[in-house]
């Protein structure tokens, strides 16, 4: 239940925040797709996101495009990575792709000023 704002000498303000979409794109029989999907987890879990995961198999058009490349990570429907990447390559693409995203940097600013305040 939401507080009153005089409840406290530093109410706690809920900020809706834009999240981030990232989507794999991946086929049933692939190893790294597998390694690259429990590392997506792993940086899910300190920085949210809505994780999609898509089986290019299922589609004729995206085993054309991906079919050779995948695991494709997409970062807000922009190609980021393709093959191997690394927990501290993912949390740096998406700290990069939420600071491009205008209403991001303007709540970060909102709740630093919040937190100092």
């Amino acid at each position: 239940m939401p507080r009153d704002i005089g409840e406290s000498a530093n109410p706690l303000i809920v900020l809706p925040m834009n999240p981030l979409r990232v989507t794999i794109m991946s086929r049933h029989e692939c190893h790294l797709c597998r390694v690259v999907t429990r590392v997506v987890g792993q940086v899910q879990q300190d920085l949210p996101f809505e994780l999609i995961t898509v089986d290019i198999d299922s589609d004729e058009r995206l085993r054309k495009q991906y079919s050779d490349r995948v695991p494709v990570l997409l970062i807000n429907d922009r190609e980021t990575f393709s093959g191997k990447v690394t927990a501290g390559e993912l949390r740096e693409a998406i700290k990069k792709a939420r600071w491009r995203n205008p209403i991001s940097r303007i709540l970060s600013r909102v709740k630093l000023a919040l937190t100092r305040g």
